[in-house]
């Protein structure tokens, strides 16, 4: 027998969350067929993300990162032109 164990954090901005059942189903239907499946579901744990939280999961957890800004380019500044009198 092969044990695999699986981390899924699920992220969303939905008011109502996720129904975890819904998730379960989705795994076990996932492996099905491939052998006989035992399966220990852990407990759920949830936890409210503000901004700043969600941009260090994103870059930390899911190694995602924003793109850095990039400035557009300075105008070259006109030199100052002295009038000759001629």
């Amino acid at each position: 027998m092969k044990k695999f164990s699986f981390t899924v954090d699920i992220v969303t901005d939905s008011a109502s969350g996720v129904d975890v059942s819904v998730i379960r189903t989705l795994l076990a239907d996932a492996v099905d067929g491939i052998g006989t499946i035992h399966a220990v579901h852990g407990k759920v744990k949830q936890e409210d993300l503000k901004e700043q939280g969600f941009k260090v999961w994103r870059a930390r957890v899911a190694g995602i990162k924003e793109a850095p800004k990039v400035k557009a380019p300075k105008a070259p500044k006109a030199k100052a032109t002295e009038a000759v009198e001629a």
